[in-house]
């Protein structure tokens, strides 16, 4: 859809954007120097590490300003964006309704009673990913588009691409061709699409729970001409054919669950891989791959910014978990300077006679 907000609307949102921009561009660097200057040896543990940087920095400005100014951006963009998505709703409703042309399909789940960690309210998101119809819509298009893409967010520096990252994690799977491919938690498809590209000539299904988040994906896969099947479902229990794709791929989805939700999704995407399929992650790095101040950047996220889960996903042992739910093959690595995004691989193995193991 092509947003044209008016003046207002579209200043607000480009002022929280430069005002994280600010924070995490300039005065996060200097509390990260000011850090190391301090503690030239940090604790070894992210329990010690958090500790440390509440002393270090107690006095820091730069520390306590770039913190205020992260929640109160993540608080404020939908003070301002929801409002400027309802100014747009004529035109919003009438692009999500042309639809009837489109390739692929959108499956909707009316009865589906989503996970009790759904309620948790991600990203200080007003009810939720679906607290408001035009959600999907409004966290691509204007929370995206104008605050988190310049200004950085969670892993994501400031200056980075987040979309552009994500087709660094769609080439990161082992061939260069896959017959049919699912994505669990697509959320409004921007991984998607970017597996889309990057395999053309695949199947490709995007497996979410969110409605709103669903249609304004299938919206744009419409305008785009692209043969995407969106399904409702949750990503532990897709309802999808058992040993049906060769590749299972999500990307910052384990995150948004706790642990015994991601041992179940990791079940259920063995059980949807044909046998020599294979499984590619795009997720935070372990909290010992970052920084110690980093790592408690990081970590200050599950209290402070909507993410109750994010802890766990830095602490938890996901080659553990994947050789418990099956997997062979399992790689992990960073991509970039900062190891983000980091990238996990499993293959589901077969056995000498070629079935499943």
């Amino acid at each position: 859809m092509e947003v044209k907000l008016d003046q207002r609307s579209r200043a607000a949102l480009q002022f929280l954007g430069s005002t994280q921009s600010f924070a995490g561009g300039t005065l996060q660097p200097i509390a990260a120097r000011q850090y190391e200057q301090a503690v030239p040896e940090p604790p070894d543990t992210l329990a010690g590490r958090r500790e440390s940087v509440s002393e270090a920095l107690d006095n820091s400005g730069a520390w306590r300003v770039d913190r205020l100014l992260t929640r109160w951006v993540a608080e404020e963009v939908y003070v301002r964006a929801l409002p400027a998505v309802e100014r747009l709703r004529p035109e919003a409703q009438a692009w999500l309704a042309d639809v009837d042309e489109a390739p692929g399909t959108l499956t909707l789940d009316p009865g589906l009673v989503p996970p009790s960690y759904w309620d948790s309210g991600f990203h200080l998101t007003p009810g939720g990913w679906d607290g408001h119809d035009l959600m999907g819509l409004t966290i691509h298009e204007l929370v995206y588009s104008y605050v988190l893409t310049p200004g950085g967010v969670g892993a994501v520096k400031t200056g980075e691409n987040l979309n552009d990252q994500r087709t660094q994690v769609a080439l990161e799977a082992h061939r260069d061709s896959y017959r049919r491919i699912v994505e669990l938690g697509s959320g409004t498809g921007r991984y998607t699409f970017a597996v889309q590209r990057t395999y053309p000539t695949a199947e490709v299904i995007g497996v979410e729970l969110s409605r709103t988040s669903l249609q304004y994906a299938h919206a744009v896969a419409a305008s785009r001409e692209l043969p995407i099947h969106w399904v409702q479902a949750a990503a532990e229990h897709t309802g999808l054919e058992s040993g049906s794709f060769d590749l299972v791929t999500f990307y910052t989805l384990m995150h948004e669950a706790p642990t015994k939700a991601n041992e179940e999704i990791l079940d259920e995407a063995f059980r949807l891989l044909e046998p020599g399929g294979d499984l590619l992650i795009g997720e935070v790095a372990p909290w010992d791959k970052h920084t110690a101040f980093k790592s408690v950047v990081l970590d200050w996220e599950t209290e402070n910014r909507g993410e109750p889960y994010w802890r766990d996903a830095m602490l938890m042992d996901l080659p553990g978990m994947l050789t418990r739910a099956g997997f062979t093959d399992i790689e992990a690595y960073g991509l970039g300077t900062n190891n983000y995004p980091w990238i996990t691989r499993a293959r589901k193995p077969v056995t000498a006679d070629g079935k499943d193991a």
